[in-house]
C-alpha cells in the first residue's frame, strides 16, 4: 500500500478510534453511521430489534441439550429413514421434463482449479453448451452414490450421496435454472432434480426476465445481458430446522456455500466464467420464482458464461 496516498491516511484515520468492547464500533472497519445507529446499537439511540445478532444466539449449541438429542433421534427411526430415502424423488410430467446430455469431461486437476478460480463478472455473449451446463449441474450437487439402509422392522431403503455435504442429509437447497442463451436449451427457468438428473421446467422466457429484474447489480458490475445462464440457490430450512431447531439454519447456509464452491471449481475447469451474486430484492425474485419467501427462499446466486 502507498504510504503516500490520502486514501490510505484518511482510511487509518477513520479506524484509529475504536472501543475495547467487542460491539460494532470496535470492526476494523466502520459499517455506514446511519446503519449503525438504526440498529439500536448505541447506548442511548433508538431500541431496534438486532436479527443478525440473535439469529447467532438463537442458533447456539448448549451443552445437555435434551430437546436437541430427542429431535435427531427421531431421524433414525424406520419412518424418517423412509422418508429421508424419498426427499427429491418426485414424479415429473412429460411435458415438464428435459432429460439432460451426458456430462463433458472435466479434467483440471483440483489444485490448478482452486488456483484459477476468480470471480468472472463480464462474459463473451457466446452461449454453452446444455451439456457444459449438465456438468456444472452434476458437480455441483448432483448425486455421487448409493447405500443401503437397515431399517429396524426388517429390509432396507436406500440413501443417495451428493458433491455436496449436507447437514443430516436433508439437502435443503434446490438449484433453480434460468437459462438465458444455453445450446439445446429453451430459454426458461427450471428446477434440477438431482436423484432424476433432469431439469424440471417452471417458466418461460417471461419468468426469465421477471427472475432478471429482481437482480439490482448493475450492468458495469455483473453483465446479465452476456451471461448464459444464472442459478438460484433455493432453501426449505424447515428441512434442516425440525431436526436441528434454529441452528439448522446455519447448516442450510453451509450447504448453500458448498454447491457455490463446487459450482465454481466445476465452472473453472470447464474453461468458463462465474461470480456469486446475492444482490437481489427478494420479495420480487420470490414472486418471479413463486415462492413464499419463508418455507422456501432463495439465499444465494451464481451467474456464470463463456469467457471474453
Amino acid at each position: 500500500m502507498n504510504e503516500d496516498s490520502g486514501l490510505t491516511q484518511f482510511s487509518l484515520g477513520i479506524n484509529a478510534y475504536r472501543v475495547l468492547a467487542p460491539d460494532a464500533r470496535a470492526v476494523g472497519v466502520r459499517t455506514h453511521q446511519l446503519r449503525f445507529d438504526n440498529l439500536g446499537a448505541e447506548p442511548a439511540g433508538p431500541a431496534g430489534s438486532r436479527v443478525a445478532e440473535e439469529f447467532l444466539a438463537a442458533g447456539r449449541l448448549r451443552a445437555h441439550d435434551r430437546e436437541g438429542v430427542l429431535s435427531a433421534s427421531d431421524y433414525f427411526g424406520d419412518a424418517m429413514v423412509t422418508t429421508l430415502a424419498q426427499l427429491d424423488d418426485d414424479p415429473v410430467a412429460a411435458h415438464q421434463r428435459t432429460e439432460l446430455p451426458p456430462s463433458v469431461a472435466a479434467t483440471m486437476e483440483l489444485g490448478e482449479a482452486l488456483m484459477r478460480r476468480r470471480s468472472v463478472r463480464r462474459y463473451s455473449g457466446d452461449p454453452i453448451a446444455a451439456a457444459e451446463l449438465a456438468t456444472v449441474l452434476r458437480l455441483a450437487d448432483g448425486l455421487t452414490a448409493e447405500a443401503d439402509v437397515e431399517l429396524l422392522r426388517g429390509g432396507h431403503e436406500t440413501f443417495r450421496f451428493r458433491t455436496a455435504p449436507s447437514g443430516g442429509g436433508l439437502f435443503p437447497v434446490a438449484l433453480h435454472v434460468v437459462a438465458l442463451d444455453v445450446t439445446g436449451l429453451d430459454t426458461g427457468v427450471y428446477r434440477y432434480q438431482p436423484v432424476r438428473d433432469v431439469l424440471v421446467r417452471e417458466d418461460g422466457r417471461a419468468g426469465v426476465d421477471r427472475v432478471l429484474d429482481a437482480f439490482t447489480t448493475p450492468g458495469t458490475a455483473i453483465a446479465f445481458d452476456t451471461a448464459a445462464a444464472l442459478v438460484v440457490m433455493v432453501a426449505s430450512p424447515w428441512r434442516s430446522m425440525r431436526k436441528y431447531g434454529p441452528r439448522g439454519l446455519r447448516f442450510v447456509l453451509h450447504e448453500a456455500g458448498a454447491i457455490a464452491q463446487n459450482m465454481h471449481l466445476a465452472v473453472t475447469s470447464l474453461g468458463l466464467g462465474s461470480t456469486d451474486c446475492a444482490s437481489f430484492v427478494d420479495d420480487e425474485l420470490h414472486a418471479a420464482l413463486d415462492i413464499d419467501g419463508v418455507l422456501r427462499a432463495a439465499v444465494h446466486a451464481v451467474v456464470l458464461g463463456r469467457l471474453e
